[in-house]
């Protein structure tokens, strides 16, 4: 019989990652595999079938919302319980650390396992790509590139729309893409932020946090971003879809849906805002 192993992820294991992800064409760079890595590296697990890497998944923890990504099974080793192996090792830890509800964006065809470990399904998670071809003028002297000052008050907004604290996660987003963050701020404090990064292919917009009642802002933090990157970039974006306000807006610049998964969940209901959610940071990491 062959010898199956779950092991702690190594960082000697991010070229195997990485060329597992361009097989699915997920469009992400071999630099975001690290940053999640480097995010918590505890969290993250490979599978091992006779000494040879098998698949892997990476968890990581948001005080009480844990977010599991990146599962994916070579498809020599499927269909032998290696996923379920992984996922039941990802559960496991984010329970160890403290949490009582798992989120994962699901691909359609493998929700059922996720089903059968007890997630429930929430909603639809869409995908839009777009084409920048953006000659609007962001006019709005609200909006303002991030800088370290503004982390606190950020990370405080997000996190009554998300549900969880994620600080840590969009400190690496902000200091890796400084000329692609923005935020927009009234006296209340903030009313929205965005932030983009670049991908195998074009960019992956996202996290973008506004309230759906400011539109105009929403719009502005947007075309901000878009005035920063190359004519005819490519621009891909995950959405919640209870936020209806962000799909017009993509539709009105002229990104398209061209596919969806599912959001679904593991454990207590917690408190979140989707509809404020026009962006998510990404499917690995929520």
């Amino acid at each position: 019989m062959d010898k199956v192993v779950v092991r702690q992820f190594e960082r000697t294991d991010t070229d195997f990652v990485y060329e597992m992800i361009a097989r699915e064409e997920w469009n992400t760079r071999k630099e975001d595999v690290v940053r999640i890595f480097d995010f918590e590296p505890q969290g993250c697990f490979m599978a091992e079938v006779d000494g040879k890497r098998a698949g892997h998944v990476f968890a990581l923890s948001y005080g009480p919302l844990g977010w599991i990504g990146f599962l994916i099974i070579q498809s020599c080793y499927r269909r032998r319980g290696l996923g379920t192996m992984l996922m039941e090792q990802a559960i496991s830890y984010l329970v160890s650390e403290g949490v009582g509800t798992v989120k994962l964006d699901a691909v359609l065809n493998i929700a059922g396992l996720y089903r059968k470990l007890g997630f429930v399904d929430e909603y639809d998670s869409l995908r839009f790509a777009g084409i920048n071809q953006e000659k609007q003028k962001a006019n709005n002297s609200s909006v303002l590139q991030i800088d370290s000052s503004m982390i606190s008050g950020i990370s405080e907004f997000d996190a009554k729309c998300f549900g969880a604290e994620r600080t840590r996660v969009l400190c690496g987003l902000f200091s890796e893409n400084p000329d692609l963050s923005f935020v927009s701020c009234s006296g209340s404090g903030v009313t929205g932020y965005i932030t983009c990064r670049r991908a195998v292919t074009g960019y992956n917009l996202g996290p973008w946090v506004c309230d759906p009642g400011q539109t105009s802002i929403a719009e502005a933090l947007l075309l901000n971003c878009l005035k920063r990157m190359e004519s005819n970039a490519k621009i891909f974006v995950g959405l919640p879809s209870p936020n209806k306000c962000a799909v017009g807006l993509l539709s009105k610049h002229g990104f398209l849906q061209y596919s969806k998964s599912t959001r679904m969940r593991l454990g207590r209901q917690i408190p979140e805002l989707p509809q404020r959610m026009f962006a998510i940071a990404g499917p690995m990491k929520g």
